[in-house]
């Protein structure tokens, strides 16, 4: 008769690997749970990281599995996928040699076959890992390439919206309000007036800063530091200026 082995299911899915790959939470578990009776093992319970990246191990159902591991609750990880734990190379060997192995605790894995309990799942725990951190090296690189191409054809590439913008389906929109805002900065301060007074003005006006407060000169500096994107411009890492996919609240040499 087997080892009847106190078994947990670990699963994880990000919201976009849930659209596009298909492997859900539930599916996941529902293999794994399987896989356990199969082996004859107590299944113990399922710990879950749904929606998270698998890029760090500060997750709630990781930290909670791997307390249950040192608490001696658990004896065997059953996941349906390597990548589950981590798609970085180092993190998975820590959480397998650092944690599992050290307190006895067997890893199987349903789409790679594994099982640390030989010498051969060992082994290939290593090369997978390594394809897996491969893996999260060419989504890195083919997202720095698709923003860097975006960037070059004047497109928004993330971060805050400047004042005067919002962000609509991943470009910038002219905010009505927050453009008049801009509109009567640039204007003030090409007739000459000092940072503190085109603030004063604007609140005596009863405009509100996006945090809600008072008009500040800092929070007008900032403004005016942005006139290149105002003017339908975006401005690349090496200085070069193109034109800009958004529509420009600025127009020609004219507030």
């Amino acid at each position: 008769m087997p080892e009847r082995l106190k078994a947990c299911v670990y699963t994880r899915v990000s919201t976009t690997e849930q659209a596009n790959e298909g492997y859900s939470i539930e599916e996941q578990g529902r293999l794994c749970r399987s896989a356990i009776e199969s082996k004859e093992w107590e299944y113990v319970g399922e710990y879950s990281d749904p929606g998270v990246s698998g890029r760090t191990l500060e997750r709630e159902g990781l930290q909670g599995m791997i307390s249950a591991i040192e608490a001696g609750e658990v004896e065997a990880v059953v996941i349906y996928k390597l990548d589950r734990l981590s798609r970085k190379q180092k993190d998975t060997l820590t959480l397998i040699e650092d944690v599992m192995l050290t307190h006895n605790v067997a890893l199987v894995s349903l789409n790679e076959t594994l099982d640390t309990s030989t010498p051969w799942g060992r082994a290939m725990i290593g090369i997978l890992s390594s394809f897996n951190q491969m893996e999260l090296e060419n989504i890195q690189e083919r997202t720095k390439m698709g923003r860097a191409a975006k960037a070059a054809k004047g497109g928004y590439i993330g971060g805050k919206a400047p004042v005067g913008y919002k962000i609509v389906n991943s470009e910038l929109a002219i905010d009505p309000e927050e453009a008049e805002i801009v509109r009567m900065v640039f204007a003030m301060r090409m007739r000459g007036n000092s940072l503190q007074t085109i603030a004063d003005e604007l609140n005596d006006r009863g405009y509100k800063s996006r945090s809600g407060k008072l008009f500040l000169h800092s929070s007008v500096q900032s403004i005016l530091r942005n006139e290149d994107i105002y003017r339908g411009l975006r401005t690349l890492k090496d200085g070069t200026k193109v034109d800009g996919t958004h529509e420009p609240i600025l127009v020609g040499g004219k507030a």
